[in-house]
Order: structure tokens, then sequence, then C-alpha cells
């Protein structure tokens, strides 16, 4: 079987909403994101944050032969860290459950800067975390496995006004 190679898209979209929060201390990262959205009805989007995390957890791809071949073991911080930036896509997931695919920067206390791909509930709020979600009701965001990749990837596809 041969494998469609990805190809390029984008959508463009004049009627954007944004939504300005903070988290507070003990709150996760993420779950405390997903559930802001699913009360602003918000099933795709974009989020960006800084603020101060008592632990984090995250991953990084591994590769293989110079390839990447998936996922490494997860990385445990369980110190305060500084909340450098983390950036995300809000989207649903193949079976339409809201996701959330966050990457970030965290500083250590000795002032190493780590960084990779955030795991849900293992990012707590140490102080606060500041937020912004940018959505956009006619836009659609669904992470799909790509086998031609061998990673989920993000699609983003018009909405159709039905389902809106």
């Amino acid at each position: 079987m041969t494998l469609e190679k990805r190809r390029s898209h984008s959508q463009l979209t004049t009627n954007n909403q944004t939504v300005y929060g903070s988290l507070a201390a003990g709150d996760d990262l993420m779950d405390t994101i997903l559930l802001i959205c699913e009360d602003y009805d918000i099933r795709s989007g974009m989020v960006t944050c800084i603020g101060s995390l008592e632990q984090t957890g995250f991953t990084v791809f591994k590769t293989e032969g110079g390839k990447p071949s998936g996922y490494a073991a997860p990385t445990i911080i369980s110190e305060p860290v500084e909340l450098i930036q983390a950036t995300g896509f809000i989207c649903e997931d193949e079976t339409g459950e809201l996701d959330l695919h966050m990457h970030g920067l965290v500083e250590r206390q000795d002032e190493r800067i780590q960084a990779g791909h955030f795991l849900r509930g293992l990012n707590k709020v140490c102080i606060i975390v500041e937020f912004v979600i940018q959505t956009s009701p006619v836009v659609a965001a669904t992470r799909q496995y790509d086998r031609s990749l061998g990673y989920k990837v993000m699609n983003f596809t018009q909405r159709e006004e039905s389902n809106r």
C-alpha cells in the first residue's frame, strides 16, 4: 500500500474570539484549560501561557537511525519551575473528545532550561499561570494519527455552518 504524503494546509478566519484568564495554585495546567474550553464551548483554538508550576511532566520524541520513532519515557521534575512559555493547540481527538497538544519551556531553580511535549495531569500550578486562548467557531482542528508520519498530527478544516 502506498501512503500519501502529507500536504501543507491552512484555514483563514476573520471572526476570532479571545479568552484571557489565569489558573490558580494546585490546578492542573492542561486539564483546567480544557475545562475552561468546555465552559465556553471551544472545540478548536490555540493557547499560550506563562507562570509557575509546582511540578512538571513532559516527553520528547526519540529517534532511531536519525528518524523520529516515538516518544521517550516521561521526564518528571518534582520541584517548582518557572513556566517560561507554553503553547498548545486545542482540538478534538479521533473519537471527538476535546484534547490539548501542548509544548513548553520550563526553567529549573538551578537555571537549567528544559522543554518538551507536556503530559496531562502532571503539570500543577505553583503560584499562577496566565493564559490567552484564541479560537474561531468556523475552524475545526482534529488531531489524528498519520500513518505516513507515524505520529498524531493536527488537521485544520472549515467547520460546517450546520454544526455551529
